[in-house]
């Protein structure tokens, strides 16, 4: 009996040796994940960031080349008349 219960208490600090390098394990793998979360959200902001920076140069270049064009439209119609 007693033989039985050594064996029986082998087998269950083995389990709990294993269920904690489980768990250590896992943990390891979510603080990986969690820093990959956090760098794509960094490349995901930078690229905003760009995308943000082009839409303005391209708004303020369609609205240079618009208020020339009219400008000279403006100009070709006072000197006809």
């Amino acid at each position: 009996m007693e033989e039985r219960l050594g064996r029986l208490e082998g087998r269950l600090e083995e389990l709990s040796k294993r269920v904690d390098d489980l768990r250590n394990d896992m943990n390891h793998r979510f603080a990986e994940l969690s820093k990959r979360i956090d760098d794509l959200r960094s490349d995901v902001r930078r690229l905003e960031d760009r995308l943000e920076s082009r839409v303005k140069w391209l708004m303020g270049t369609l609205i240079t080349m618009w208020t020339t064009i009219i400008a000279t439209l403006i100009t070709i119609a006072l000197t006809v008349l």
